[in-house]
């Protein structure tokens, strides 16, 4: 099993700050840096847009950081048999498709809360999730709604990407309105927490059922953690409730019926 997180509206926080931070987790998590990436431009590619991956070490990639020639990377943790790695962490920006957005993959790790806390010490973001897979390839791809993997039965994975910008131009209610869905570690803002669930807004809702912990982590960020035993109840009533993007629910599970 494997751990994911992700981090969505990203935008303000500079390449050093991120570089800075993800070393700072793999050390948190005992992990090593083995090897990095950046996708480069390619000036005589076949088509406009073309790249390649470029691999370098730690010290050149912190180098091209600090001289602003990189602003998306990735940090890679490497041991044999482990594939396609072991761990990493990435910096996404509007290039090469992609949209601003920071994530996180590694063998189940037994305090994600605390890898989210010491995210929103160091940065701000809008939103953020953490939740589990069973390879480390689907963690990766569902940090960008990518290849439809879902964590969740009652997930539509393609709805969070229509949300996403850049060629998808959407809206990212998920940065202001809307949960992607309910995780058991997900980090919100007050608009999320002022958004209605059964008459009450849903900072209340939360305390007045006992769906989860709430801890104020800074000005406009908090910790809302659920138990693996209520998240199927939590993604239900907020499903229903229309505040999650992907919740697609048990009557889209069915069978449509065929007319002769």
């Amino acid at each position: 099993m494997y751990s994911g997180i992700a981090l969505y509206g990203t935008e303000q926080v500079s390449p050093a700050t991120a570089l800075a931070l993800g070393i700072m987790l793999f050390k948190h998590a005992a992990l090593d840096v083995t090897s990095c990436g950046w996708n480069q431009d390619l000036q005589q590619g076949d088509h406009p847009g073309d790249h390649d991956l470029i691999e370098a070490t730690l010290d050149e990639l912190q180098e091209k950081v600090a001289s602003q020639q990189v602003s998306a990377f990735r940090l890679y943790s490497e041991k044999p048999g482990a594939l396609p790695w072991y761990a990493s962490f990435g910096v996404s920006t509007a290039g090469f498709g992609q949209f601003h957005h920071i994530d996180m993959q590694l063998p189940a790790h037994g305090d994600r809360a605390a890898l989210l806390r010491m995210m929103a010490c160091e940065m701000h973001f809008d939103y953020g999730i953490a939740y589990h897979c069973d390879t480390i390839s689907k963690a990766y791809y569902y940090a960008a709604g990518e290849n439809l993997v879902s964590v969740f039965g009652c997930e539509n994975p393609g709805l969070f990407k229509r949300e996403t910008p850049g060629r998808f131009c959407g809206a990212e209610r998920y940065r202001r309105s809307m949960l992607r869905m309910v995780y058991p570690v997900n980090v919100v803002n007050r608009h999320h927490l002022a958004q209605p669930v059964m008459g009450m807004p849903l900072q209340t809702w939360i305390a007045t059922t006992g769906a989860g912990d709430i801890e104020q982590l800074q000005d406009d960020l908090w910790l809302w953690t659920v138990s693996d035993a209520r998240i199927a109840e939590v993604n239900q009533t907020l499903g229903e409730a229309g505040l999650l993007i992907a919740w697609k629910g048990e009557n889209a599970t069915k069978k449509r019926k065929h007319l002769p």
